[in-house]
């Protein structure tokens, strides 16, 4: 191209700036980058090579998030103070993007690892593969296993509160909802999934009674302004896994404190429901798995 040339065609700047035409014929409608002249029998844009400077600082600010309202206002109506302080607002936005996503990013690794558990576990369970203890119904089919474990100390937001009526076959999804948003308004990650403890006598929450519920989620870090935060210290627990629907866990729960008794171990604290694979996970309820946790010494 001529050196001395002063304007240069819309195909010029689209191809140098590597601005698609459509993309510069409606800035210029807009009117965020006007052409220098007009050509009034032809009507052919031209621009200055100052308009290029121009045109890079807006693809600059586009690339930054910024729309063309507020690129419009940098580049012709703010000083560099005004712009110092634009620029400050937008990296500001999108420190908590970042880490909106990395929370996200965690969640799904932490959901594909245990959905990944969940699934092997149902995979031996179905062989009968090395699981003793196994649970049978009396039809002679399974519904899960029983073994002792130790629960490690852990951080949760949980909340606690009497839901009258209780019938133990409906998730409690409201109450699930209100514990995920705690963990959203709090910024924390969580480490586990949603567990249910009945702070009642045993079996009491498939009795149709009020029941003092509490709804649990580990988490990674403390939040000391969280009102809603605790420390679960570590325990011993006998635990029974029962897979299928909720509505027939009550039988794993019979054959869990079956056991203890049979196995001379005496019951220590409320029981809890852990989801490991739950109905807002899948909709065939046989590839529910639900980890009951009786504290025992």
């Amino acid at each position: 191209m001529n050196s001395e040339k002063k304007y240069y065609t819309i195909g010029d700047i689209s191809d140098i700036c590597n601005v698609p035409i459509k993309t510069l014929r409606y800035y210029d409608e807009i009117k965020l980058l006007v052409p220098s002249h007009r050509d009034s029998e032809t009507n052919y844009r031209y621009y200055s090579e100052d308009q290029m400077l121009t045109l890079y600082i807006i693809r600059r600010l586009k690339g930054f998030g910024f729309t063309l309202e507020e690129i419009r206002s940098m580049v012709y109506g703010s000083a560099i103070k005004a712009q110092v302080e634009q620029l400050e607002k937008k990296a500001k936005s999108l420190e908590k993007e970042i880490k909106d996503m990395q929370a996200l990013h965690h969640e799904i690794l932490f959901t594909i690892d245990r959905m990944k558990k969940g699934s092997d576990f149902l995979g031996c369970f179905g062989q009968n593969n090395g699981l003793s203890e196994l649970i049978a119904n009396s039809d002679g089919s399974k519904n899960g296993y029983i073994q002792t474990e130790n629960i490690k100390e852990t951080y949760c937001v949980y909340t606690r509160r009497t839901e009258y009526n209780y019938q133990n076959a409906y998730v409690s999804v409201a109450r699930w909802f209100e514990i995920f948003d705690i963990i959203k308004k709090y910024n924390l990650k969580s480490e586990g999934v949603i567990t249910l403890t009945y702070h009642n006598g045993q079996l009491e929450q498939f009795l149709k009674k009020d029941c003092d519920l509490e709804v649990s989620v580990p988490v990674e870090a403390v939040d000391e302004s969280c009102p809603y935060f605790k420390l679960r210290p570590a325990f011993k627990a006998v635990t029974a896994m029962h897979v299928g629907s909720h509505s027939t866990i009550i039988n794993t729960h019979i054959a869990a404190l079956k056991w203890i008794n049979q196995h001379n171990y005496k019951i220590k604290g409320p029981i809890s429901e852990e989801f490991i694979i739950s109905p807002v996970d899948v909709k065939n309820e046989s590839e529910y798995l639900t980890k009951i946790i009786i504290p025992v010494e």
